[in-house]
């Protein structure tokens, strides 16, 4: 094998890394939006909950509800970005 074949194959996989590296990237990305968008629906119904019991307010929050419609956020979530969880 000539020094320019080698030359090229490694070329070729070092391209090959740079799009998979860049795949693992999008993903983490998708996976840590993913968790602030839990994270931070959960402080707002807690807040809520707060709020309710400090203000006497005796809004009832349905979790299960709650629990469905997350559900169905990480469904179409993982749909859409293609991701494995």
């Amino acid at each position: 094998m000539e020094d320019n074949e080698k030359i090229r194959l490694l070329e070729d996989e070092l391209v090959e890394l740079k799009f998979i590296l860049q795949d693992l990237k999008d993903k983490e990305s998708a996976y840590k939006e993913l968790l602030s968008e839990i994270k931070n629906t959960i402080k707002e119904i807690m807040d809520f909950e707060m709020d309710n019991e400090r203000f006497n307010l005796e809004a009832e929050i349905d979790y299960k509800s709650c629990i469905n419609n997350l559900n169905k956020y990480l469904t179409e979530y993982r749909r859409l970005y293609k991701l494995k969880f």
